[in-house]
């Protein structure tokens, strides 16, 4: 590996990093402050998506369906996200966020959509649309494998 692609991987690592250490103010306030941002990105999932089964879950979280029933049930306990049975085929399970924190998800969203908004203004409009064209090409290319 050359050193570019090394200096690559450390900023993502800190970029990383960066987002991992802030913490979101709409939760703080409540009773619901210790999620970590993997929750809170699932959260924000299912807000967006209103409800998903779990398989469709641990494979967007890239997790294997156990791992993904723990943070679940952690999070039904927290009473953040409920569980429901499919009317029509009571095997299937769906989840989506509880009406008491969709307000402070959205918030949350809304939160991290305007500071990396904020991170992106670093960059001039012709260097944006580059690294919009350079993370398509490597998505492109990790799609592939």
């Amino acid at each position: 590996m050359d050193s570019t692609v090394k200096e690559i991987m450390q900023c993502m690592r800190d970029l990383t990093g960066f987002a991992k250490a802030k913490k979101s103010p709409h939760f703080m306030s409540s009773g619901v402050k210790d999620l970590t941002l993997a929750q809170l990105d699932l959260m924000a999932y299912l807000y967006e998506h209103k409800k998903a089964k779990m398989s469709d879950l641990a494979k967007q979280a890239g997790v294997k369906l156990p791992s993904m029933t723990e943070t679940v049930n952690k999070l039904v306990s927290l009473g953040v996200l409920k569980r429901e049975h499919d009317e029509k085929d009571r095997r299937t399970v769906w989840v989506h966020v509880t009406k008491d924190v969709e307000k402070m998800v959205c918030g949350h969203i809304k939160t991290k959509e305007q500071e990396f908004s904020n991170v992106m203004e670093a960059l001039t409009e012709k260097e944006k649309e580059q690294a919009l064209n350079i993370l398509k090409k490597i998505r492109k290319k990790m799609e592939r494998e």
